[in-house]
């Protein structure tokens, strides 16, 4: 992990009810996704199918953006590989729309801090910009579940992407 993911998961710990609940820095593929107790292994089998397709690609966290005056974000790019990635999982498992489809469009992002007051998001939106752009490449993509043992997120599964022709 990047140090400065470490940094804006400090702030997204005072900040994103998440976080509260052990959820790492992360840009959402798909939720909600189906109960941990109907996750068996030919779900755990389709997912890494579809992603065994997918090739793994570089990434940038380079802009802090707002949803309303309610959630302080960072924005990934590119946006069109991390939407593939949604509509690739979603397009397999249709009754689990993203967002449970409340939103026409699904934005990627990093949540810093969501449903606090406003000046302490603000705050929060500012000190995470100091540590902009944030570079990495997405390799793989977590299963990730609450509730099926605590009241915690706990890592279930990771499911490799593919590696690029150039090996990368």
């Amino acid at each position: 992990m990047s140090p400065a993911v470490g940094t804006i998961d400090r702030y997204r710990r005072r900040l994103d009810p998440s976080a509260r609940y052990a959820m790492p820095a992360h840009v959402t593929v798909l939720w909600p996704f189906m109960p941990p107790a109907l996750l068996d292994p030919e779900v755990e089998a389709a997912l890494a199918s579809v992603f065994a397709v997918v090739d793994a690609f570089d990434f940038s966290l380079s802009e802090v953006r707002w949803f309303e005056r309610r959630v302080v974000y960072l924005a990934p790019g590119p946006v069109e590989a991390f939407r593939a990635l949604t509509d690739a999982v979603s397009s397999r498992f249709p009754e689990y729309p993203p967002y449970e489809g409340a939103f026409d469009d699904v934005i990627p992002h990093v949540t810093v801090g969501a449903d606090a007051h406003v000046g302490l998001l603000r705050v929060g939106g500012w000190l995470a910009r100091r540590h902009l752009p944030i570079r990495g490449r997405v390799t793989e993509v977590w299963l990730m579940t609450i509730g099926d043992v605590g009241p915690h997120y706990h890592l279930r599964q990771k499911f490799p992407l593919r590696r690029s022709a150039s090996g990368a």
